[in-house]
């Protein structure tokens, strides 16, 4: 396992799991930490609390294909894949991720273009002209002129502060955006680990069943030729040992499937072998249940989609005051200053050229104009507020589904421990009982296929476990740790 990917899966990516990684020895390139500083940033609240122009650009390439952060994600390690491992392969070779980044430079550039509307404008013009009079005298004449201007708009009604606060939340918006891309991504790889993850679980309590019933198959043939069993309890036992064969022969089949679909999703072939790393340490509940009010408190203040939705309803905000303030008019100062030198009949020399002008420009007669775009930014603003709601319900349903869930999870869990504890040792007593000839095969068949349902119940409460941890870290649009 690379040193990236190991990192990434030690960061678990904020979804709540405790993956117990201390042996192992990370070196190179650090994933997680590009991660959190491209992803986890605190949410905008006003347009001076945007990143300035560039920063994004550039910590958006950190996760382009070919980048540094990528380099150790190039192939996963299918002897031992982990979470991390799948995430960090995904998100380095996601389509959609891409898209989103470029969004993302593409509203750093409108970012820079509002700050530079800000400044004075220069220019340089150099001019050279000839004439010629085709009459009597014949006169010619040759000018150079050189001038150096400048033009600034002193005062609009902050209609260019405005469009630079559209622009920087406008930017908020795509990284939010960005980060949803994220939580969609990994949410996606998670449901693919986890079928992967039930059917590696599933195979592995059905070969333990199988091995069970072997045994039990074994002692009623060893009876049976001692003579002191009968052939009923051999032919029972040799039944239950052919379905124990076919139910694991059944979760071979979805252990296949499950690991096909990951292979292709990674990138690799069909017929890629590929082994799961330890997961069952990832799923160890904690001493206390997550608090829901804090929970909930985190997730409004950074969900992704609540702080996109919030920061195109502050964008549109912006763009209104920007038109407002177009239609009460601006003043503009605009200096020059250069030199221009004459050849010819009409007299030689430099003569210094300077001039200066302030114009204020004020619009007239555009009042149905100006009012039908305001009317247009304010029905635009309302479906966002509305939408803006809309996302803010939908994450406290997530996120008290995935709550509840983990409370169940957690009591199932326990429970299952404790049948599958009570489940063994029954399954010990009958075996003991029907060697020492006291205990019937009916006895020990049930016991054997109590123990097997238990085994099944732990691991469907194992996986429900990660499943509901999962679902909480995303619910909460928590990226990084």
């Amino acid at each position: 396992m690379t040193a990236a990917m190991f990192r990434l899966k030690r960061l678990g990516l904020a979804m709540g799991l405790t993956v117990g990684l201390g042996c192992a020895q990370a070196q190179g390139g650090d994933v997680a930490l590009r991660m959190t500083t491209l992803l986890a940033q605190p949410p905008v609240t006003s347009a001076d609390d945007a990143a300035p122009a560039g920063h994004w650009a550039e910590q958006a390439t950190r996760w382009q294909p070919g980048s540094d952060a990528c380099a150790g994600a190039a192939t996963p390690p299918w002897e031992r894949l982990t979470l991390g491992d799948a995430l960090a392969h995904t998100l380095c070779q996601s389509p959609t991720l891409r898209q989103a980044i470029a969004e993302v430079g593409a509203q750093t550039a409108n970012v820079a273009l509002g700050e530079v509307a800000l400044w004075p404008t220069w220019n340089a013009t150099v001019e050279y002209s000839a004439s010629r009079n085709f009459n009597s005298s014949g006169a010619a004449g040759r000018t150079l002129d050189a001038s150096l201007g400048l033009s600034w708009a002193l005062f609009d009604f902050g209609q260019r502060s405005a469009s630079l606060r559209e622009a920087r939340f406008s930017l908020a918006a795509a990284m939010a955006s960005q980060n949803n891309v994220l939580l969609e991504s990994v949410r996606d790889v998670m449901r693919l680990y986890g079928e992967a993850v039930v059917a590696s679980a599933a195979l592995d309590a059905a070969t333990e069943a199988e091995a069970t019933a072997t045994q039990t198959a074994a002692a009623a043939q060893a009876r049976y030729e001692a003579q002191v069993g009968s052939q009923i309890d051999r032919l029972q036992a040799q039944t239950a040992l052919a379905q124990a064969t076919l139910e694991r022969v059944r979760a071979q089949s979805g252990w296949e499937n499950a690991r096909g679909k990951i292979a292709l999703a990674l990138g690799g072939d069909i017929e890629q072998p590929v082994r799961l790393a330890e997961w069952a340490a990832w799923v160890r509940p904690g001493k206390d249940l997550p608090d829901l009010a804090s929970l909930r408190r985190e997730a409004r203040s950074q969900h992704p989609k609540l702080r996109a939705a919030q920061a195109q309803v502050d964008s549109l905000q912006a763009r209104l005051e920007a038109s407002q303030a177009q239609a009460r008019g601006s003043v503009t100062v605009s200096a020059s200053g250069g030199s221009s030198r004459n050849w010819g009949a009409a007299g030689a020399g430099n003569i210094p050229v300077g001039n200066a002008a302030i114009v204020a420009s004020i619009p007239l007669f555009n009042g149905r104009e100006s009012a039908a775009q305001q009317a247009q930014i304010l029905a635009q603003k309302g479906s966002r507020e509305a939408e803006l709601e809309t996302v803010r319900r939908d994450v406290d349903a997530q996120l008290w589904q995935a709550h509840q869930a983990l409370l169940t999870s957690r009591q199932s869990l326990l429970a299952s421990e404790r049948l599958l504890a009570s489940a063994t040792g029954t399954y010990r007593v009958a075996q003991g009982r029907y060697r020492a000839g006291v205990g019937s095969i009916l006895e020990l068949l049930n016991a054997q296929s109590a123990l097997a349902d238990a085994r099944r119940q732990r691991v469907s409460a194992l996986v429900d476990q990660l499943t509901a941890r999962t679902q909480l870290g995303l619910a909460t649009g928590r990226v990084g740790l």
